[in-house]
């Protein structure tokens, strides 16, 4: 047989073949497109092979109400929960749906409604509310359809995880919509609009007055650690109760300029920026209606971040607390007489009681979610610039007026404070750890959390700390490795 015609015989057997029979699994994953109704429009499922440790699965995106994505993946060794993850910042995109697939979890995110370049959102009745709230609700209800269609059966147990503002969005799922989840992990949560959006305001004109700069945040930074890293006996780069660096410990008035030099030193304009950072902001009675920013790791990351002006597309010489007064400007566009120029940070508070309603979480009353057999684990790093933790803690002494006292509430909710984490991850201290493990524990048999191991990863020098349920604090015993968490105790301060 010639070489044309052994090809062309090649070519009629490849064409008359029959096609491959697809499994059971193929068809089930595209079969999810009839789930498609008049409210949710459902691709069709997507099989997605093994790789970089993730293993093979079915993925399904979708939409519902014409505008809130999501996604939902699918384990072929499923083991009956499904984790929802909620994103941080503006949301705009679909967040994690593959980190537990190997722990058999089944996944689902949502963008909430709005891509994320488009920032508009915010001048969009609707669109805002599916931001707020109603987009993770939403797309938690159609993930769980998705998933009780794939398997068959129902979920076992839900769970729902974020940070910032995914830790916000989470919170509401429990105080809003108890019966959506079982354990709720909410990490570093902007909870309270009404109070985050004026303290950056009365930040960033301080700042645009009497600028901090990348060198200011170093000097304090280094500042900080050599008046307080000490004060608990283990020198390690960590401040791990920022409570006890007072103003008589880290005296600020050491770091001003003296009349000739402004080298290695904060002006006295400087040192006003740097002050009001620190201090809480009070009313004309006392009350605390900001707290300050704990000293420690001003150098890591955070100030900078929040501070200095960025590359962010539409805004290139904006920081972020300069954006606020935009955010504010838009939230408030249906009262006539609001003037953001005129805005008075503290005292006018209450004005905004009503725009930053549908954002932020209103009460302390969990009694639904604890009644179902709820769980919610938060945790919250020391040295939060955004999110300060004195507001988390706050909400903890919320809930345990709310649900009958400390013992009571830390049946179904604990705080865990993390010593030199800066915004939800990174900085000096032992900030690498698993939360979900703890809270499926907790959730599933009543183990309640008393320490979670934590990390420091390379490049710095590794150590491992235990994060404590708050109010107990880590104490080093003394003896053995410093740097082992094993040699560290749980402790009341």
């Amino acid at each position: 047989m010639t070489t044309r015609r052994l090809a062309l015989a090649l070519l009629l057997l490849v064409v008359a073949a029959p096609p491959l029979a697809a499994n059971d699994t193929d068809r089930d994953c595209r079969g999810l497109v009839g789930l498609t109704d008049l409210d949710h429009a459902v691709e069709p499922g997507l099989r997605v092979a093994a790789s970089k440790g993730v293993p093979a699965h079915c993925r399904v995106r979708g939409v519902v109400n014409r505008a809130i994505r999501f996604e939902v993946t699918l384990p072929d060794d499923w083991n009956g929960r499904m984790m929802f993850s909620t994103v941080g910042g503006a949301a705009g995109f679909i967040g994690d749906t593959t980190s537990l697939l190997g722990r058999g979890f089944a996944m689902a995110s949502t963008d909430t409604g709005h891509e994320g370049q488009d920032r508009d959102y915010v001048r969009q009745p609707e669109a805002l509310l599916d931001y707020a709230y109603r987009g993770v609700h939403l797309a938690t209800a159609a993930a769980k359809r998705v998933i009780q269609r794939y398997y068959g059966r129902e979920i076992d147990y839900s769970y729902v995880k974020g940070c910032s503002n995914g830790g916000r969005a989470a919170m509401l799922e429990a105080t809003r919509f108890p019966d959506d989840y079982d354990g709720v992990l909410a990490g570093a949560p902007a909870f309270r609009f009404q109070e985050f959006v004026p303290w950056m305001i009365g930040g960033a004109r301080l700042q645009a007055k009497h600028p901090l700069t990348a060198e200011s945040f170093q000097l304090l930074g280094k500042a900080s650690r050599e008046a307080c890293d000490a004060l608990d006996g283990v020198e390690d780069g960590v401040i791990d109760d920022p409570t006890k660096c007072t103003a008589d410990v880290f005296d600020l008035n050491a770091l001003q300029c003296p009349p000739d030099s402004t080298r290695n030193c904060l002006t006295a304009g400087q040192l006003q920026t740097a002050r009001y950072m620190y201090a809480d902001v009070v009313d004309a009675d006392g009350n605390v209606l900001s707290p300050g920013v704990p000293p420690g790791a001003e150098d890591a990351g955070d100030w900078a971040t929040w501070m200095l002006p960025t590359a962010r597309r539409g805004a290139p010489d904006q920081s972020l607390i300069d954006g606020m007064d935009v955010l504010l400007e838009a939230l408030m566009r249906f009262e006539p007489d609001f003037d953001v120029e005129t805005f008075d940070p503290v005292a006018d508070r209450d004005l905004l009681a009503a725009a930053t309603a549908p954002l932020d979480v209103l009460t302390a009353d969990l009694s639904a979610f604890r009644a179902r057999g709820g769980k919610l684990l938060m945790y919250q790093g020391w040295n939060d610039y955004p999110l300060r933790p004195q507001r988390a803690i706050d909400y903890v002494r919320d809930v345990e007026k709310a649900s009958g006292g400390a013992g009571e509430a830390a049946d179904f909710f604990r705080l865990f404070m993390v010593p030199g984490m800066i915004h939800c991850s990174r900085g000096p201290g032992a900030w690498v750890a698993d939360y979900v493990d703890p809270l499926v524990a907790w959730t599933e048999k009543g183990i309640a959390p008393e320490r979670i191991e934590a990390s420091r990863p390379g490049p710095e020098p590794e150590f491992t700390r235990p994060l404590c349920a708050w109010p107990e604090a880590a104490r080093y015993s003394g003896e053995g490795d410093v740097n082992d968490a094993a040699n560290w105790s749980c402790v009341l301060p």
